[in-house]
């Protein structure tokens, strides 16, 4: 048995209500707050810290069951009026015509309660389904487009499949529909009184204005058996007439699917497929939707997609008005012994605020929370090829066997027909967002902490260094811009901010330039563009079009759906964080860290420790030995690095394990790794600001995973608060 849960957020002002929804077989289950400091039991830190935190929670007995987990996205209207004789026209295009485990709808008709016909792939061959039977209709193959025109008339079905590569029609077939209109004969199917109807010999029922009809696109009636693949442009006609022209292309209300021929036939989609996508015609004027809206008509379903569980409430807590700033928890433990954390940050709301704020980059830990990237053996084999000895084997968290069997999806991760994921949410279970989680793609392994479990590092550093701060997420970034920022004399970042929005990028730019003081203490941060959906802003979404990438999207979908916005790295919208932080993105490697030898021992940053040449030179939390590592961030005035910023240290001499981010390479010259290419560094940087701001950047996602080693007394934990304690006191720094 096991228990697993999600919030309704991942963050609440204090007095807020949190809502708390769980699934697990044991009968019940008790629930607790509590705020968590560090969930890393690895030798070299302090252990494992939560604390109880008292609540109405506390005593109680919550009642369990199993809450599923419905993936799969589809498009389902409204009844409409369907004339008799009408033909339902669209291209569409498989990209798992075989192998996807069921049958898959690719439209479903339906009057009432009654099924009226279906069109369903199963194993690359195409049928027409009725109440009556089933049709074969020839094979399909997977990414290619077809033609598909299903009518309706008296009581036959018609389905035409044509061939893109050609204008014979390549399929053709016919199938009785007797029971179409099911025992409503006479009315609308809904009660209604409709045109004179007419029974025939074989008791089907006809009417020459039609009955009253739901279509459902990519789904069964019943919302399973889902289609993978593309729907181009469906249109409904009758007579010469267009009764239904459907809106798959852009808009501003991504889930509503609009008629754009009057009334009846609105639609919504269900778990956020892919719209605007490219259709049967390729590219037109532009590759941005928005300028060539017509080439962009098609949706692109998985029946992997996952936009809001809908679990249930399970619990309910309202927190106290007064409760501090942090990181906490619920914590559930089912009667089964089995137990989950699922974390959540308290914001000062209107709380006196502290003078330090830690962004926790939410975004990043949204694009990572479901992946399962090493659960591939591809990717066991790549970490070989590169040089790590032997890279762990996924499965060493609580949760990742429930990922695995339910299909979860991370950005990371592609759909089971082989596309890149580039949406997720935080209405579905989040099992990598946990504060015990570790990352199978570290050499460390089991011991690797990596996202919010390794922010939990610097929490725990700043509880145990006295240092009284506030905590937000970058939903609040986001939502309130600068002045989410501007209350604060120092902001810090977590480890791996990853995936900042445009309003974000705009928070901190601006705060920089009225004298804020950022501490960047991570690497390959401010890296891909990220959007938010406007509409419901549980989903953000992204697009992989350049640097180190697991997938890419399809040609001429570069832009994002949601937003409209050019989608890939911050770099190639003309913000490389070289421009803001004084680093940016370099290299990853996953065999080991390295430390940094000392260039420029600025007083105030090496206080204590006069005379030093290296930093980080000890074993790890995060990747075994050094404080520079897992991904890396280098220096670069021809990216933006302003002429005044100070290079305090550089880490070099990485393995072959750590390649050059490929936006880098222009020419094949074999200069792609830390032993071939002067790229691959780390750099360790304090960047002047406006108004005596100051950006302090590690550049390494590991630098957060030295600070709680040897009890704190260490070379990265004196940088780090000496850094601090200026940047909080210090009117003047350089």
């Amino acid at each position: 048995m096991n228990i697993i849960g999600y919030l309704d957020r991942l963050s609440y002002a204090p007095g807020a209500t949190v809502h708390g929804k769980f699934s697990t077989p044991a009968s019940g289950f008790g629930a607790g707050l509590a705020r968590l400091i560090n969930g890393d039991a690895h030798p070299l830190g302090p252990g494992v810290d939560i604390r109880d935190v008292p609540s109405v929670l506390d005593g109680r007995e919550f009642a369990g069951r199993v809450q599923p987990i419905r993936a799969g996205s589809y498009v389902r209207t409204e009844e409409g009026m369907w004339p008799d004789g009408a033909e339902l026209l669209m291209a569409i295009k498989p990209t798992l015509a075989s192998g996807a485990g069921h049958p898959q709808t690719v439209v479903a008709l339906t009057s009432g309660d009654s099924v009226v016909a279906e069109v369903v792939i199963d194993e690359g061959q195409a049928f027409l389904r009725t109440g009556e039977g089933v049709a074969a209709a020839g094979e399909v193959v997977s990414n290619r487009w077809y033609g598909l025109a299903l009518s309706l008339a008296g009581s036959t079905a018609e389905l035409v499949l044509t061939s893109s590569y050609g204008d014979k029609v390549s399929v053709q077939r016919k199938i009785s529909i007797s029971r179409f209109w099911g025992s409503g004969a006479g009315t609308d199917g809904g009660g209604h009184e409709g045109a004179a109807a007419e029974a025939g010999a074989d008791g089907s029922v006809s009417s020459a204005a039609g009955r009253r009809t739901s279509v459902t696109f990519a789904a069964d009636h019943a919302g399973q058996n889902h289609f993978n693949g593309r729907i181009d442009h469906p249109t409904l006609s009758a007579g010469g007439t267009i009764v239904a022209d459907w809106d798959f292309g852009p808009s501003e209300t991504l889930r509503q699917i609009a008629n754009r021929k009057g009334p009846g036939f609105h639609g919504e989609s269900v778990n956020f497929p892919m719209r605007a996508c490219l259709g049967i015609n390729g590219v037109a004027e532009d590759v941005d939707p928005r300028l060539a809206p017509g080439a962009y008509q098609a949706i692109h379903f998985h029946d992997d997609d996952l936009d809001d569980a809908g679990w249930e409430d399970d619990l309910t807590l309202e927190l106290p008005e007064d409760l501090p700033s942090g990181v906490y928890g619920i914590l559930v433990t089912a009667t089964d012994g089995t137990r989950d954390t699922v974390p959540f940050v308290v914001t000062p709301g209107d709380n006196p605020r502290k003078r330090a704020l830690v962004v926790l980059p939410t975004f990043s830990y949204l694009a990572y929370s479901c992946e399962h990237v090493m659960a591939d053996p591809g990717a066991r084999d790549y970490l070989k090829g590169v040089g790590v000895g032997e890279p762990p084997e996924f499965g060493g968290n609580v949760h990742d066997s429930y990922l695995l069997a339910h299909g979860l999806r991370s950005l990371y991760d592609v759909h089971t027909d082989g596309t890149g994921v580039c949406f997720t949410s935080t209405r579905k279970p989040l099992p990598n967002v946990r504060p015990e989680h570790r990352w199978a793609a570290v050499a460390g392994g089991e011991t690797s902490a990596h996202q919010f479990s390794a922010d939990l590092h610097l929490i725990a550093w700043l509880d145990a260094e006295g240092f009284d701060v506030d905590v937000i997420t970058d939903e609040e970034v986001h939502r309130e811009g600068l002045a989410a920022l501007a209350p604060y004399r120092v902001v810090l970042t977590g480890s791996h901010p990853e995936y900042p929005t445009t309003a974000m990028m705009a928070a901190y730019e601006s705060y920089l330039e009225q004298g804020g003081r950022l501490m960047y203490l991570g690497g390959n941060g401010f890296y891909w563009v990220t959007s938010i959906d406007p509409e419901r802003e549980h989903t953000i979404e992204i697009r992989r079009t350049a640097g180190i990438r697991a997938w890419q999207p399809e040609p001429g979908e570069w832009h994002h759906a949601t937003t409209g916005e050019l989608g890939g790295l911050w770099r190639l919208r003309g913000k490389a964080p070289q421009k803001m932080l004084g680093v940016g993105m370099a290299s990853q490697g996953f065999d080991t860290n390295r430390p940094y030898e000392v260039v420029t021992p600025v007083p105030f940053v090496f206080a204590g420790i006069e005379g030093a040449k290296t930093i980080g030179d000890f074993p790890s939390l995060v990747n075994g030995h050094g404080a520079a590592g897992v991904e890396i961030d280098r220096a670069d005035r021809a990216l933006g690095t302003p002429d005044d910023t100070i290079v305090l240290a550089t880490a070099t001499g990485f393995s072959r394990a750590y390649g050059l981010d490929p936006v880098e390479v222009q020419l094949p010259d074999g200069n792609y790794d830390g032993t071939t290419s002067d790229k691959v560094r780390c750099d360790l940087v304090l960047v002047p600001k406006p108004n005596g701001g100051a950006v302090f950047s590690t550049g390494s996602i590991a630098w957060c995973g030295s600070l709680l080693a040897g009890e704190r007394r260490n070379d990265v934990s004196i940088v780090t608060g000496n850094v601090l304690r200026a940047f909080l006191d210090q009117e003047s720094l350089i």
